[in-house]
């Protein structure tokens, strides 16, 4: 795991505080390379202590006999070198800035924190993740097709019997499916709501763990399910609502049965959604306790997971009030 200290730039210059301007212009000339992040300079003591920025615009229009002290900004964004990487990248995007300094406890300054850090960074993350997502290795992309097959068999494998169950559950609920066959129509929406509410809070609470893992997860986790249980309330009545309009419709015949399949529709997507947030949530942690990374469930493994929950609450609901 990277920390902070190792990605941050060294190739920038400290103006000394009791310094005036016409001195710290010689030595801007003197001592800047091609390679100096010059944009922004950094005022210290003997000690190599931050105490305050000083932009190079103002440096520049600045009367030669005045004091560094007096041009310098002594409030600005800075973060620690123990502080995770996400932190660094949040200022940098939060604030628009193009560099942060980084300091100790001691706030001596160890180097800068840049735009171009950050956005390398965070394109290293993108790609780690879709790795792990695919639970693709590192060097997955350049090794032997009989490798790779290896490395990705055994999780189509785990599917593949996640999907049987899924089978084993509609052949369960066989009587109910062939007296009302009408509940097939609306099972691709069931599922296909539970596996996105249960990727939303998969998403964040992965995100959650890899900013702080020693943060507490109660309150991420509170968030989570309240967040959860008020769309699953509001798609469970939009769901009741799009399923007797579409019932009442395309099959008039069948006007006795449209407000209790709806109402089975509409409780299924209550239900189901509600439990899909709490997969989504919970999952990762229980990785993480089996030290295995979180990362992984990103994949098909949670939808699969999902739409066996979800198929088994759908055609109960409808064996209890339908049948």
């Amino acid at each position: 795991m990277r920390h902070l200290k190792d990605v941050i730039e060294r190739n920038y210059m400290t103006l000394d505080v009791e310094m005036d301007v016409k001195t710290a212009m010689k030595k801007v000339v003197t001592d800047t390379t091609d390679d100096t992040l010059i944009d922004m300079f950094y005022v210290v003591d003997k000690k190599h202590k931050l105490l305050g920025i000083v932009d190079l615009k103002v440096l520049i229009i600045a009367r030669s006999q005045e004091k560094i002290t007096d041009i310098m900004r002594d409030h600005y964004h800075f973060v620690y070198d123990t502080d995770p990487i996400s932190k660094a990248i949040d200022t940098v995007q939060n604030y628009d800035r193009d560099y942060i300094p980084v300091v100790n406890k001691a706030h001596i300054l160890l180097g800068i924190f840049t735009a171009e850090n950050a956005l390398d960074l965070l394109a290293d993350e993108t790609l780690e993740d879709f790795h792990k997502m695919a639970s693709l290795s590192e060097y997955d992309v350049h090794s032997k097709p009989l490798l790779r097959s290896k490395k990705r068999l055994p999780w189509l494998m785990i599917l593949l019997g996640l999907s049987l169950i899924s089978a084993s559950v509609l052949s369960a609920f066989e009587t109910t499916i062939q007296k009302i066959i009408l509940l097939v129509l609306f099972q691709p929406m069931i599922l296909g709501a539970a596996g996105n509410i249960s990727t939303q809070s998969l998403a964040k609470t992965i995100l959650f763990i890899n900013e702080d893992p020693d943060a507490s997860m109660k309150p991420h986790l509170k968030n989570e399910l309240l967040i959860g249980f008020i769309n699953s309330l509001f798609i469970s009545i939009v769901g009741f609502i799009f399923s007797y309009l579409f019932l009442l419709v395309f099959e008039e015949g069948l006007l006795r049965d449209t407000l209790s399949i709806s109402l089975t529709v509409g409780l299924t997507l209550l239900l189901a959604l509600i439990v899909g947030a709490l997969t989504g949530a919970f999952v990762p942690l229980l990785l993480r306790k089996l030290h295995v990374d979180p990362s992984v469930a990103s994949g098909p493994f949670m939808t699969t997971l999902n739409d066996v929950i979800s198929l088994v609450i759908y055609f109960t609901l409808a064996t209890i009030l339908l049948i």
